[in-house]
């Protein structure tokens, strides 16, 4: 959990990047509550990284799920307030 932060000049509040691979790669579970962002690059960004893994067999790959952002704040971005795609 990222709680009542003041973040300046930064790359936000970032997530990933998550490279599928055959042992599974995860981000789960996070929280950003209450968080003032200004002059980001990118406020939230989530980082995805497409691919294939060896096997392609189920419990191999990469996954980010259940990110909560709330009463987030934003001034300013230089290049996007929400970005979600790959690096």
């Amino acid at each position: 959990m990222v709680r009542d932060s003041t973040i300046n000049f930064s790359v936000g509040l970032s997530i990933g990047s998550v490279t599928p691979v055959n042992e599974y790669n995860c981000v789960r579970n996070i929280s950003f509550i209450n968080n003032v962002i200004n002059h980001p690059l990118k406020a939230i960004y989530i980082k995805t990284n497409p691919g294939d893994t060896d096997s392609m067999l189920p419990g191999s790959g990469g996954e980010i799920s259940n990110i909560l952002y709330q009463d987030i704040v934003i001034t300013n971005p230089i290049w996007w307030s929400i970005y979600i795609g790959p690096q």
